[in-house]
């Protein structure tokens, strides 16, 4: 807890953590919109996956008071993990290196912390960037929340625009190693509310979100999210529980390889999850039936299957009988 907060006026140190790869202009454009928020930041760390692309020499001209950390190797998301050890600040302030946060995004999710100890994570409303419509692919809030000042309980949260509690994250014990992307936001969700702690959205915070070169490879991310998926199961849910999600996502996966051609990634991710499976179990820590009963509260899995497979099926077929 900050001495501030002892005082009864919560003004925690905030500690901005940014992973980079190769993405020099947009790091600019991400560090500027961090300098400009109406709360005071106190320290920006860039995490650098070894860019080639003059990202050091950017930040060393331009920005000489960022913390810039590179690492020899494309470590992804661990470089978090990194930022977040290195972090003085009572609370990180975690986005990706393409988010664009409004000015008053972390005034409004530190005033959310401020109003509950045992809220460990709050994120912001995810927007196109061009656009400015919502970006919610699991369908989880009517258009109504997503337009309020509400805070909402969630079992998950998008790692961009997210404010995390550093103590929590010590507590927890950082992202787990095999963890490449996606899943590190659950894992942290999951071991967060095991430990009593929420996990809350609060939509009037806005982040802006240009679409990374990863995410349009659909064999990346298809790879990426069957061994983050798997192992998630396998590390956190009770044994039938773990093997009938993990048959939910085989549907969801067959059907995205049928729909972008990534049969190279799909066995690539099955091989490498089994590979991974004895040291992932050999951390296993079964969480208890309150915090999976949380962790259910939202369909994640029927909206993996209802937006992405029935509407992936849907447009397979509908070419077919066109071609037909």
């Amino acid at each position: 807890m900050a001495s501030s907060e002892k005082r009864g006026e919560y003004r925690p140190r905030v500690s901005a953590v940014i992973p980079n790869w190769h993405r020099k202009d947009d790091l600019r454009e991400a560090i500027e919109a961090i300098k400009a928020q109406t709360y005071p930041v106190d320290e920006i760390i860039v995490v650098d996956n070894n860019s080639q692309d003059g990202t050091r020499e950017m930040v060393k001209e331009e920005f000489p008071e960022v913390m810039f950390i590179q690492s020899p190797h494309n470590i992804v998301i661990q470089a978090l993990n990194i930022g977040a050890k290195t972090a003085s600040g009572d609370l990180i302030l975690h986005q990706d290196n393409d988010g664009v946060l409004a000015p008053d995004a972390l005034e409004r999710l530190v005033a959310v912390m401020g109003s509950d100890p045992s809220i460990a994570v709050v994120h912001s409303r995810n927007l196109y960037y061009d656009s400015g419509e919502v970006f919610d692919p699991l369908r989880w809030f009517t258009a109504e929340e997503h337009g309020s000042d509400g805070v909402f309980d969630v079992p998950s949260f998008h790692g961009n625009g997210a404010l995390i509690r550093r103590d929590v994250l010590e507590m927890i014990d950082y992202i787990e190693p095999e963890i490449l992307l996606y899943q590190f936001e659950r894992n942290i969700s999951t071991k967060a509310i095991d430990r009593g702690f929420r996990i809350v959205y609060h939509p009037a915070s806005t982040i802006r979100h240009k679409i990374s070169r990863e995410v349009r490879n659909p064999g990346h991310r298809l790879y990426i999210t069957m061994t983050g998926g798997w192992w998630y199961l396998a590390r956190f849910y009770p044994a039938g529980k773990a093997l009938e999600k993990a048959a939910t996502y085989l549907v969801f996966f067959v059907l995205y390889s049928m729909k972008h051609r990534t049969f190279r990634d799909f066995f690539r991710g099955i091989f490498d999850t089994l590979l991974g499976l004895p040291q992932v179990l050999r951390g296993r820590r079964v969480v208890s039936r309150e915090t999976v009963r949380i962790l259910e509260s939202k369909p994640y899995e029927t909206s993996l299957i209802w937006y992405g497979s029935l509407d992936t099926a849907r447009k397979w077929l509908a070419a077919r009988l066109k071609k037909g």
